[in-house]
């Protein structure tokens, strides 16, 4: 077995086990603790000075961001979300004002902004980034779904806009393996803390 074949298998397995755990937390519980998250969220300096925020849109077990979201739009913030172009295998920023009714579900079925609502936003105009992860270890090392859309999104603003990966307790492992594209975080929330991880206090920090 090669060194790249063991790193994946490892990646793989980590992935599945922590999936396992979080996909068995009750709804109930999810609710709960994403509760818990949005308000330490919230409380961060770096949310609190943000004028542009981007935020996944969760999806089954994740910690949910449909409230944030809300909640960020209530407080006068610009929010993005994401929509895939699934020919390039990328994430494109769409401006994101009305979840109720600008939202459904995309090509694998993650909630998108429809096509008539799409209002494509430059990355650079982001003061924040929220992303999601199966896991996170204490260094900000993230382990994602394994297609790489997040990679390749962060890989142009790493070093130059905050990101912040929102997760369960149960997602935070002691070591993610890690390889040339992977990019770190610069926080973890969870229902309990804050990780500092370096960098969340403002544009290349």
């Amino acid at each position: 077995m090669t060194p790249v074949t063991t790193f994946k298998n490892e990646k793989q397995r980590l992935r599945k086990e922590v999936l396992v755990r979080r996909n068995a937390v009750s709804t109930v519980l999810r609710v709960i603790r994403s509760a818990d998250i949005l308000q330490r969220f919230f409380e961060l300096e770096v949310m609190r000075s943000a004028s542009w925020v981007h935020f996944y849109v969760s999806c089954g077990s994740e910690v949910e961001t449909t409230g944030m979201i809300a909640h960020a739009l209530a407080r006068g913030k610009r929010v993005s979300v994401p929509k895939m172009e699934s020919t390039s295998r990328r994430l494109i920023l769409s401006e994101l004002k009305d979840p109720a009714r600008e939202l459904s579900p995309g090509p694998i079925g993650i909630p998108e902004p429809k096509s008539e609502a799409f209002r494509p936003v430059e990355l650079d105009r982001m003061d924040l980034f929220v992303v999601p992860g199966v896991a996170f270890d204490q260094h900000g090392n993230r382990l994602g779904q394994g297609a790489g859309y997040y990679d390749r999104l962060l890989s142009s603003i790493a070093g130059k806009i905050p990101i912040i990966g929102l997760a369960f307790e149960l997602q935070l492992v002691d070591r993610i393996p890690t390889g040339d594209h992977d990019i770190k975080v610069n926080g973890i929330v969870t229902e309990k803390r804050v990780i500092e991880c370096g960098g969340l206090s403002g544009r290349g920090a």
